[in-house]
């Protein structure tokens, strides 16, 4: 067995208007949260190019990957970084949460925004390990249905490797395209663990918990939970970023 840390964290994307927690008055909170969590392995969703770019400022050794939601390249980005140090990356494409996924910027069935997957693959020494960064549309329950059942086909296909799912998904740990996930083989990491994550900068703990870890079948989980750590006493974000204990089987 091979350990990998893993967190994912809606950063919030600098666009809100967001008043004093708004992305230049929180980054600094936002980094310290990300050097708390120590992971290996980093989902973000939200974080766009100029966030991103102070996120690559923070941790310079870091891989960053993935490409934003927009026709372009820019906008959203759903990015997988990964910490300098036994991981390394082999390879990664973004794909899009449509009919035609390979068509930077295309959405479908009722998608508010374009919404995209980044598939990042990881080698430590022998062992492969496959991370899918996610971020599913806030407003259309049948996009967000079908997102799922993409990549849950996209990862089948892939079976060179343990795949986990990481990402925001807007929806509860009951809730159809989460259950679909776990019935196509995967395990939630934080099953258990009492609390929400969206929190709409309120620092509530007692929501609906969002943001989801989900492992393929034969990983194991040692620890995992919902950080709620304020560096400073400020709110990084507007979700509480989640983090999990996995090993790897060789």
């Amino acid at each position: 067995m091979t350990a990998l840390r893993i967190a994912s964290f809606n950063v919030r994307t600098s666009t809100g208007m967001d008043g004093r927690n708004h992305w230049l008055l929180r980054r600094a909170a936002c980094v310290a949260a990300i050097r708390g969590l120590a992971p290996d392995v980093l989902g973000v969703q939200e974080a766009r190019p100029g966030q991103l770019a102070d996120l690559r400022r923070a941790f310079p050794d870091w891989t960053v990957a993935g490409r934003g939601r927009d026709a372009n390249g820019g906008g959203e980005h759903a990015a997988v970084l990964v910490s300098p140090g036994r991981w390394q990356l082999e390879s990664s494409d973004t794909r899009w949460l449509s009919p035609t996924p390979d068509r930077p910027g295309s959405r479908g069935w009722g998608a508010e925004h374009p919404r995209v997957v980044t598939l990042a693959r990881l080698r430590h020494d022998d062992v492969r390990v496959g991370v899918a960064n996610t971020h599913f549309d806030h407003s259309s329950h049948v996009a967000r249905e079908h997102s799922a059942a993409l990549v849950a086909q996209w990862l089948a296909d892939e079976d060179d490797r343990y795949w986990v799912v990481v990402g925001d998904l807007n929806v509860g740990p009951d809730d159809p395209p989460v259950r679909a996930l776990l019935a196509a083989g995967w395990t939630d990491a934080l099953a258990g663990v009492s609390g929400g994550t969206e929190h709409a900068f309120t620092g509530a703990i007692d929501r609906v918990r969002i943001d989801h870890v989900l492992v393929a079948r034969g990983v194991g989980v040692t620890d995992a939970r919902i950080d709620h750590t304020r560096p400073g006493g400020r709110l990084p974000s507007d979700h509480w970023p989640v983090v999990a204990d996995l090993e790897i089987p060789a």
